[in-house]
Parts: C-alpha cells; structure tokens; sequence
C-alpha cells in the first residue's frame, strides 16, 4: 500500500498537487486564513469550523486574488474547494506548532530557567521543573511585577512581549501586514491571548519534563479551554478602571515596537 502511495503522489489536500498559479494563490489564501483566525479564533474545529470559516476565508481570497489580477489553472474550483479548505486547515495546526516553537526558544532566557553553574548536572531538570512550576502556578509566568503604585502588571510579561512581536510582526509569518487597520494600531486581545496560553503550554511541558525535550501538543482539545480563558482574563482587565488603560497602552506600545 506503502508504494502505490508513493506512485500517486500528493493528493488535492496538499499543495504539491496544485498547478504554479494555483499554488501561488494557496500560499496567500493561507496568509488570509492564520490572520482571521488569529484575530477570531485560532483553535477551529473541523467539523463545525472547515466548512464555514476557513471555506468563506478561502473565497473571500480567491475572489480578492482574481480581483488583483491573479491567475488560476482551469477545471480546479469549485471540484477542490473542500481540498483546498483543508489545507488552509491543516496549514493552521503547522502554524500553531511554530509559534510554539518561538515560545520555547524565548522561555529560557525570558524566565531565567537555565540552572545556574552550582546545580549538578543531575538535578538541573529538577531544577527546572520547580521553577517553571512556581511561574504557572497563579500565571505567574504572565505577570511582570509591580507598578510605581504596587499594583500587579497582569499579561506584561516582557517573554510575551518578545513572542508577540516575533509571531506577528517579524517572523516568517507576519500576520500583522495582512491586517495593518488593526495591528498598526494595537496587538488584538485574541492575538495576545493565544500567545499567552501557548507560554502555558510550554510551561506545562516544563513541569513534567525539566530538560526541555517534551511538551504537549498545541490542539484545540487541550487548550481552546484555556485560550478562552485566557482572553475571558483579558476582557476582565480591560474592564478593570485602573489596569484597563493601562493593558491597553501596554497593546498600542507593543504593536508600535513591531511595526
């Protein structure tokens, strides 16, 4: 069976079976698709999500493609607009897995978990599991300590900082330019919510597995609950007379260091 896969080559969900024109126009529809998601809902789910949400996404982008003069090959849509949706889909999980990838590069240096000399080589993965268990307790790992008035800084950690910037504003991905209107201006809260809750994933990983070489995977069973959470957190804040305005300047300030 191995080998009969291998004659047929790439199926409709990939992007090797699509003409150059076609494959251009899948690559920019995917830049489209991770930033709507980004901006509504990162964690979609397939039954209820592909065929509304990712299946508009992909029109709106073909349509917006044909409009700015792009070609396609004859005899593909609509027979593969399933397909194609897909792989905008699948493209979401690839996505997730990078930026968690970029939390788990930063986390070290942004929160101090590399032992120090003094601790044998032995009892460094310890070491690391009762740091990081000490920082997702009470989400410390989003907080960045006290104003000038003693009050809590809440999801101004400077490793969210870092991740965000990178993830949205310089990274390969640069979900910011799809959507100047909006990340010109402010670093959504969905947007900072989903990189807080994917520090919390690796954190997770930490806890149980110190030498950095596990974690969980990023899927929506695991952790839409709490994305939503998260942003439910966020909301709060912005909410909040006193730390409101001040999560919102915090917002504009990363957005202008990004851009």
């Amino acid at each position: 069976a191995a080998k009969s896969k291998e004659v047929e080559g790439p199926n409709a969900t990939q992007l090797g079976w699509y003409g150059p024109r076609w494959r251009s126009f899948l690559e920019d529809a995917k830049g489209g698709c991770r930033a709507q998601q980004a901006l509504e809902n990162p964690f979609p789910k397939l039954v209820d999500d592909l065929p509304v949400s990712i299946t508009e996404s992909l029109s709106a982008s073909l349509i917006q493609w044909l409009k700015n003069g792009g070609q396609v090959e004859a005899d593909v849509w609509p027979a593969h607009k399933p397909d194609m949706a897909r792989l905008l889909y699948d493209d979401l999980a690839t996505w997730r897995s990078d930026l968690k990838k970029i939390a788990i590069a930063i986390t070290p240096s942004a929160y101090n978990l590399v032992p120090p000399a003094t601790i044998p080589v032995q009892e460094r993965a310890a070491w690391v599991e009762n740091a990081a268990t000490d920082l997702l307790d009470d989400s410390m790992f989003l907080r960045d300590g006290v104003d000038e008035f003693g009050k809590t800084k809440n999801f101004a950690h400077p490793g969210l900082r870092e991740a965000a910037i990178l993830f949205l504003y310089t990274g390969s991905y640069r979900i910011a330019r799809r959507r100047p209107d909006i990340f010109r201006k402010e670093i959504p809260l969905t947007c900072l919510a989903l990189i807080c809750t994917t520090f919390n994933c690796v954190f997770d990983g930490l806890v149980k597995n110190g030498n950095g070489k596990s974690f969980p995977k990023f899927t929506a069973k695991e952790y839409e609950p709490i994305y939503k959470a998260m942003l439910k957190l966020l909301q709060d804040v912005m909410d909040d007379p006193y730390h409101g305005p001040r999560l919102a300047q915090q917002l504009r300030a990363w957005a202008e260091a990004g851009w």
